[in-house]
C-alpha cells in the first residue's frame, strides 16, 4: 500500500514539474523569443531542406559569413517548423521542447548522482536563467545542454557501449557550436585518466570512437572541399588562438569567469556571493581530493579554452553548464556539503529574481507578433495591389539591420519576392519599417531611402501594441 502511495506521489510530483516546465518554456513565446536575422535565416534554410528534400551538413552561418556550423540544429527543429507551417515562433517551440527534455535529463542525472538534491535541483531547472534562456530561444548554441547532459548520463554508466554513446553525444554538441570542443576535450581527459587508473583503456577507445564518429562528417567534408568550412574555420576564421586585443591570457580568464558568473546570477551581489562560495568549495574539495573535482576541471577547461578566443560571449559557456551542475550536486559531507547547498540556493534565488523578465520583457529582438504582422502586411499589400519592383528598409529604429533581413526571410518563405538589398536605386515601391514619423524619415541620410525622400506616401500602418510603423513610398520623381 505504501509503495502505491509513493508511486502516485512521485507521478504527481513529476507531472507537476512537467507542467511547470511547460509554462516557463512556452508562456508568451510570441513576444519574448528572439527572432532576428540569425533565426530568420535558419528558418529559411530549414524550409529549403523540407521543400527541396536536400540533406546537408551545412547549418547556420553568421551574418558576416565567417562562422559555419553543422546542420544538426536544423534537423532538431525541422519537425516543429513543419508543424507550425514555418511561422517564426515554430522553431522557438522546438527550442522549448529540447530545453524541457534537457531539464528532465538533468533531473534524472541528479537522481542517479545524488537523489537527495532532487527537490533543490527542481527549482533550478525550472527558473535558473541559463536554462530558461536556452529553453526559449531557437539558436544553435542553445540546444547544446541536451547533448552534453545525455553524454553525462552515459558517462555514469559502465561498459563499452555507454562510453561509446557518451563520446558520440558530446561530439554531437560540436555540431551545434564549435567551441563545445573545449568541454569535449575536458571530458575526454577525465575519461582517459579514469581508464588508465582502472586499467580499462578500451573504454577510452570506445569513447574516442563515438566522438570521432560524431565529427567524422566534418573531417570528410573539409578533406573533400578544400580549404574546408568546419574544422579549418575553427582555427583560421574564428579568432581561435588569439586573445582579446591588449589583454593577457590571465586577464582573458578573468573576463571569461566574470562573464560566466554574471550570466549565471544576473546580479552583481549574487555573483560575488557565488564566486566566494565556489572558491571555498573548491578549496575544501581539493583538501579532501573529492571525485567531484573531475567536473570542476571540465568546467574550467571550457573557461580557459575561451581565453584563446578573441571575444567572450555568454553562449560560449553553455557547453560547460551541465558539468557545473554535476559538480555542485556531487555527494559530499561536512563543510563541503553545506557550501554546495549554499551555491545551489544562490542559483535558486537568482532564478526567482531573473525569471519574470524572461517571460514578460518585450524587445525589438523578441516581438515575433510584430514581425509577423509587418511581414504579412507587406505581403498582402503586394499581392492585393499587384505591386511590382518592391523593396524594404528598416530605418530610425532599434533594429541595426537596415535592409530588414528577418522580414525578407519571412517573406521569402511566403513566396513574396523583393529586390535585393543592393537594388534600391531600381526599386519602385519601398516599404519602410521604422519607429519614427515619416517627416523624420525623409531627412534620413541613409542610402536605402535616398531615391524615395520626396516620393509619394502611398499608405502607412501602425503596428498594434508596438512603436513600429510601416510606410509605403513611391519612388521619387526624377
Amino acid at each position: 500500500m505504501s509503495l502505491k502511495i509513493f508511486n502516485r506521489k512521485s507521478v504527481f510530483i513529476l507531472a507537476l514539474l512537467v507542467v511547470t516546465l511547460l509554462f516557463t518554456r512556452l508562456y508568451n513565446l510570441d513576444k519574448t523569443a528572439r527572432f532576428i536575422w540569425d533565426e530568420s535565416s535558419d528558418l529559411v534554410n530549414i524550409h529549403e531542406i523540407y521543400v527541396d528534400k536536400n540533406i546537408t551538413l551545412i547549418g547556420p552561418i553568421s551574418e558576416d559569413g565567417s562562422k559555419v556550423f553543422g546542420s544538426l540544429t536544423y534537423y532538431m527543429l525541422l519537425p516543429f517548423a513543419i508543424a507550425g507551417n514555418f511561422d517564426p515562433v515554430s522553431t522557438a517551440y522546438g527550442a522549448a521542447f529540447w530545453g524541457i527534455l534537457a531539464a528532465l535529463l538533468l533531473l534524472y542525472l541528479t537522481y542517479k548522482v545524488n537523489r537527495k538534491l532532487i527537490y533543490l535541483i527542481a527549482p533550478i531547472i525550472i527558473l535558473w536563467y541559463p536554462l530558461v534562456e536556452t529553453g526559449r530561444w531557437a539558436w544553435n548554441p542553445n540546444l547544446i545542454p541536451f547533448w552534453v547532459t545525455l553524454s553525462l548520463i552515459f558517462f555514469f554508466k559502465r561498459g563499452y557501449l555507454f562510453r561509446f554513446l557518451s563520446g558520440l553525444s558530446i561530439g554531437l554538441s560540436i555540431h551545434l557550436h564549435y567551441l563545445a570542443v573545449f568541454a569535449s576535450l575536458g571530458l575526454g581527459i577525465v575519461v582517459l585518466a579514469e581508464t588508465i587508473k582502472e586499467k580499462k583503456i578500451r573504454e577510452f577507445i570506445a569513447f574516442s570512437a563515438g566522438f570521432i564518429l560524431a565529427i567524422l562528417p566534418f573531417i570528410i567534408f573539409d578533406l573533400t572541399h578544400p580549404p574546408g568550412l568546419f574544422l579549418t574555420r575553427i582555427l583560421y576564421f574564428n579568432n581561435l588562438g588569439g586573445a582579446s586585443s591588449g589583454m593577457s591570457f590571465f586577464q582573458n580568464i578573468i573576463v571569461a569567469l566574470g562573464g560566466t558568473f554574471q550570466y549565471f546570477t544576473q546580479s552583481v551581489i549574487l555573483e560575488i556571493l557565488l564566486i566566494l562560495t565556489l572558491l571555498s568549495l573548491l578549496i575544501a574539495d581539493l583538501k579532501k581530493k573529492s571525485s567531484s573535482l573531475r567536473f570542476a576541471f571540465i568546467f574550467l577547461v571550457q573557461v580557459v579554452g575561451l581565453s584563446f578566443v578573441a571575444n567572450f560571449y555568454t553562449h560560449y559557456i553553455i557547453p560547460a553548464i551541465p558539468f557545473f551542475i554535476v559538480y555542485l550536486i556531487y555527494p559530499r559531507k561536512g563543510v563541503s556539503k553545506i557550501l554546495s547547498y549554499c551555491i545551489l540556493i544562490i542559483l535558486v534565488i537568482s532564478g526567482i529574481f531573473s525569471f519574470p523578465k524572461q517571460i514578460t520583457k518585450v524587445t525589438w529582438e523578441s516581438n515575433i507578433a510584430s514581425t509577423r504582422y509587418i511581414a504579412n502586411t507587406i505581403a498582402n499589400e503586394i499581392t492585393n495591389n499587384d505591386l511590382k519592383n518592391n523593396n524594404i528598409a528598416v530605418l530610425q529604429s532599434h533594429d541595426p539591420n537596415l535592409y530588414g533581413r528577418r522580414y525578407r526571410d519571412f517573406l521569402l518563405i511566403r513566396g513574396t519576392n523583393l529586390r535585393a538589398k543592393e537594388q534600391y536605386e531600381i526599386t519602385d515601391h519601398l516599404f519602410v519599417i521604422s519607429e519614427s514619423m515619416i517627416d523624420s524619415l525623409r531627412k534620413d541620410p541613409a542610402y536605402e531611402i535616398k531615391f524615395f525622400r520626396s516620393g509619394k506616401l502611398i499608405k502607412s500602418w501602425d503596428v498594434p501594441n508596438s512603436p513600429w510603423k510601416i510606410y509605403l513610398l513611391l519612388r521619387s520623381p526624377t
